[in-house]
């Protein structure tokens, strides 16, 4: 029988750590050949905590937010998104119950594909598949173990039904599933 060193247990814990913390760091690369990352109503939050400090990335289809994905054609859709990448840009994505967050960096992307699809019920037409990934470094007070973490998204975006976040810290990792009757979640250590 093979004894395990209880440090090959730990190990087997950090790897895990550093390999959920890696996908963050490729969420785009990793989109990119999943082609059923792009779902209307679903989007994904990953985030990474260290104490007092959260660094995320969110993915979504721009229809979640913008209600299409084609290039804005009129003045009001090219305000609306303006309006998107503003509200991205100066709101954390992720907060106490208390609000204590603090955004101190963020970018907003909207990328795309186009190309012939036959998909979304568009029957062979020429469409857009577009995303938005948004990063975001935000310094929380009262970050403590166990914490109760609300997200604005599903409250400020309808179309967003369902808001899948993976997260990982000094105590482990874990998933939640927050939707607009329930956006709050627990990250346990």
């Amino acid at each position: 029988m093979q004894r395990k060193h209880p440090f090959y247990k730990g190990a087997l814990c950090r790897l895990g750590g550093f390999l959920l913390a890696g996908s963050i760091l490729s969420s785009q690369g990793l989109a990119a050949d999943n082609p059923g990352a792009h779902e209307h109503g679903h989007a994904a939050l990953q985030l990474a905590i260290e104490n007092n400090r959260m660094e995320l990335i969110f993915t979504s289809p721009a229809y979640n937010l913008a209600g299409f994905e084609y290039q804005a054609r009129t003045e009001e859709e090219k305000q609306q998104l303006a309006n998107i990448r503003q509200w991205l840009e100066t709101t954390p994505l992720i907060n106490t119950e208390s609000a204590t967050c603090a955004l101190k960096s963020a970018t907003v992307s909207l990328g795309g594909e186009t190309g012939s699809h036959d998909d979304h019920d568009h029957h062979g037409e020429e469409t857009s598949h577009r995303d938005y990934e948004v990063t975001q470094q935000l310094s929380c007070d009262k970050l403590a173990p166990d914490v109760q973490l609300t997200s604005p998204l599903p409250a400020r975006f309808p179309q967003l039904e369902e808001l899948e976040i993976e997260w990982v810290g000094a105590g482990g990792q874990g998933g939640s599933l927050v939707t607009p009757a329930n956006r709050t979640f627990r990250v346990s250590e």
